[in-house]
């Protein structure tokens, strides 16, 4: 009973928060796949092509690796005989992958392996299933129409089915997911409507854009979904439809490029913000290495569209960057995400990481699945990230493998030159508080944690993640980690263990965790060696 009783409780946190509009979509979504099952129709009622005009845009990572060898997310297969479009030997975000096309605009691939790999979709292309969702169809369309342009190909077969699947993506547009979905169908729409000169898809592709756009960037820059990868990526996409509007000449609409003109200039802005002086981005929320475009691509493909960063303070977003001579300190002090659309949020508030001299010492992470399996469940929970757990609660309720029930949210944030200080009520229903407040000078950092509210004399605990191939030594209240000393004032314990931190999509290495106990204030104090 009880465990029902949680359970229908969960359900009613998560759902409580989404929109009418969602849930009218998800109930459109499952009709449409009950009525339709994406029955496909060939179809070829489109103009003459003439081939686009596009600049050179940033290369994809190479995944086809040539004698149908493809690895996605670290995971190699070869394909004896026919590709296997539908392959289901891994996880479905695999063959998503596959169907992406990515791999036609990476530089290690020739024309003829690109034509083979082409015809081979191609044949049977009626029997497609994975690839012929929405957002698939989306990132594939970019791909091979900027495939087309940058080789100056005009292929009437190829043609009729990526208007085929044009007309699926239009009817069938991701308002029942939102956020990073419904805009890639958007990007993907325009460059559609300039390949086919089709009003409908043009249309269609505006209205997602112009009403997205503003909905999910951020007054301060950031990508309302808070993840620093899919930031990357949909800042990627834009800077690609700035380079279709700009240079072909149909449908001109200078409104439109000043629009996307402007998000990409506050998107730049934001990601020269959070990356650190290496180039590297903050790993937090759902974000892994090896998916999307560098920050220093980004900036120099924006250059090269004279697309130049806006200068932004950080605000909005809830992320903060100081950066002081010897290192650099990103701190996480804003709600999850947006309320409706959550899902690739994780429980880390006031989560930080601090890299010493260019180099990481305290770490994110990362993911490595998003399987909905324990090691999603983990990587998204309290205890793996650099903040604080209360009586073994968590601070937002993070479930299934893009679920969230109940959501920490903060409050009474302070800021000033040389200190940050916020509270947030995840623990609320426990009559509990936990306020955290940052302190730095030029070889210092100070964090305080104090627990408000109600003691119930249960432990505390704060966690702070190494980066692997440090040497940690630990010593009463005090660590030696590589470049840095941590000394603890009110501890209860202090225990060194082992953690996976993500390299990648399934891939993973060893390091340490320093688990810190306290009753009600604790305070950190980290030292940076000269």
């Amino acid at each position: 009973m009880n465990s029902l009783i949680h359970q229908v409780g969960l359900y009613y946190r998560t759902l409580r928060h989404l929109t009418l509009r969602q849930l009218y979509y998800q109930v459109v979504h499952r009709l449409k796949k009950l009525i339709n099952k994406q029955n496909r129709n060939i179809e070829s009622g489109f103009e003459q092509i003439r081939t686009i005009n596009l600049l050179a845009s940033i290369p994809s990572i190479n995944s086809y690796l040539g004698n149908q060898t493809f690895i996605f997310l670290n995971k190699e297969k070869t394909f004896q005989g026919k590709i296997d479009w539908e392959f289901i030997g891994y996880e479905k975000l695999w063959v998503y992958n596959l169907n992406y096309f990515d791999y036609l605009n990476q530089r290690q691939i020739s024309l003829k392996e690109s034509i083979y790999l082409m015809d081979e979709f191609c044949d049977d292309y009626s029997q497609r299933r994975q690839g012929t969702e929405p957002y698939p169809i989306s990132l594939r369309g970019i791909n091979w129409i900027k495939f087309f342009s940058f080789n100056k190909i005009n292929n009437q077969r190829y043609n009729v089915i990526l208007y085929s699947d044009y007309n699926l993506l239009a009817n069938n547009l991701e308002y029942h997911l939102l956020g990073n979905h419904l805009l890639e169908n958007g990007f993907s729409l325009l460059f559609g409507a300039y390949y086919f000169k089709s009003e409908n898809f043009y249309k269609k592709s505006i209205t997602i854009l112009y009403d997205e756009l503003e909905e999910q960037i951020l007054e301060d820059g950031a990508h309302f979904e808070l993840s620093p990868m899919y930031h990357q990526i949909i800042l990627f996409r834009l800077l690609d439809c700035i380079n279709l509007v700009r240079n072909n000449s149909w449908n001109e609409n200078h409104d439109l490029l000043r629009f996307i003109e402007g998000k990409a200039r506050k998107m730049l802005g934001w990601i020269e913000a959070v990356s650190f002086k290496n180039g590297d981005v903050p790993m937090v929320n759902d974000s892994a290495y090896g998916i999307a475009p560098s920050s220093f691509e980004l900036l120099d493909y924006g250059r090269n569209l004279d697309v130049y960063p806006e200068k932004i303070s950080l605000s909005t977003s809830g992320y903060r960057m100081i950066r002081q001579e010897k290192f650099e300190l990103f701190i996480d002090i804003g709600n999850i995400g947006p309320d409706y659309i959550p899902g690739h949020a994780h429980s880390d508030t006031f989560n930080f990481i601090l890299y010493v001299k260019d180099r990481p010492v305290l770490v994110d992470t990362g993911i490595s699945t998003y399987n909905r399996n324990k090691q999603r469940i983990l990587e998204r929970s309290t205890i793996s990230h650099n903040t604080v757990k209360v009586h073994g609660h968590e601070q937002s309720e993070m479930w299934a493998s893009f679920r969230v029930g109940r959501r920490a949210k903060v409050t009474n944030t302070k800021e000033s030159f040389l200190e940050i200080s916020a509270t947030h009520n995840g623990y609320e229903f426990l009559g509990i508080e936990h306020k955290r407040t940052w302190q730095w000078d030029m070889g210092q950092l100070k964090i305080i944690d104090e627990i408000l509210g109600k003691f119930t004399g249960l432990p505390n605990e704060a966690y702070f993640h190494f980066h692997p191939g440090i040497d940690v030594q630990i010593q009463s209240n005090s660590v030696t980690a590589g470049s840095i000393t941590l000394h603890f004032s009110h501890p209860t314990a202090c225990l060194l263990d082992d953690y996976d931190f993500s390299i990648g999509f399934n891939r993973s290495q060893k390091a340490k965790k320093l688990i810190v106990s306290f009753a009600q204030k604790l305070e950190s104090t980290i030292t940076i060696s000269h």
